[in-house]
């Protein structure tokens, strides 16, 4: 019993690497706007998150979720302290990742609920053409990352109060579009709330890893070599 309270602090105390010390934004200058992009979708797929949407010009990238780990994997560090480890042990939970890139003081138009909802601008429309290309942009960009936190559930589950393995799940008497006639866990995914630590963590290594080349780049150009004399 004694080695299991042991075995269970020391899991508990491995996990929680993220910190809230890091960046609630990055600001960044126009012409650093590539190295950033890129940088994102290299830190996502260092998290096995990599890009499902990349769009430059939007300045939007969207990754593939990854599930969260549990106390049954002790070697995924990637939690942002003890109760999130518990809860993603009881729950089954995953991570995906929005990075938004915006010029900064960007803010986009209200919803208020009242005025007409027109939808996005069309292709080649004048809104299509005013709004901001980051590509061609000049100025101060704003980079900002949303770590989203989704819970899976099956639904109409039908739970055994004597076995787990005596539970089951009811069939819709109109099937779904998405019911291909499989055997795979019918699992619906509900977004729970953003994990603002993993956000500001994930930040703080792309800064990071700007900084690194920045100092990189430097070193290779070097200073100016001396003019040969005549």
């Amino acid at each position: 019993m004694h080695a299991r309270h042991a075995w269970l602090g020391l899991v508990l105390g491995l996990v929680g690497c993220h910190t809230i010390d890091g960046p609630a934004s990055i600001e960044l200058a126009s012409g650093d706007y590539d190295r950033a992009f890129d940088a994102c979708i290299q830190e996502g797929r260092a998290l096995e998150m990599p890009p499902a949407v990349a769009d430059r010009g939007n300045g939007v990238i969207e990754t593939e979720p990854r599930t969260m780990g549990s106390l049954a994997e002790p070697w995924r560090l990637d939690h942002s302290g003890p109760s999130q480890v518990v809860e993603s042990t009881v729950q089954f939970q995953r991570r995906r990742v929005r990075f938004l890139f915006a010029p900064a003081g960007f803010e986009p138009n209200a919803i208020d609920g009242k005025t007409e909802f027109t939808g996005g601008a069309e292709p080649g429309s004048p809104e299509d053409v005013s709004r901001f290309d980051l590509e061609t942009y000049q100025g101060t960009i704003e980079l900002r990352a949303h770590v989203f936190i989704e819970r899976g559930f099956v639904p109409n589950i039908r739970k055994s109060t004597w076995s787990n393995g005596l539970s089951s799940v009811a069939r819709d008497a109109m099937p779904r579009a998405d019911d291909d006639g499989s055997d795979r866990m019918p699992t619906l995914w509900t977004p729970v709330g953003r994990d603002e630590e993993a956000e500001r963590t994930l930040l703080a290594r792309i800064q990071a890893h700007l900084l690194e080349q920045a100092g990189a780049a430097d070193a290779t150009s070097g200073p100016p070599a001396d003019e040969p004399s005549s």
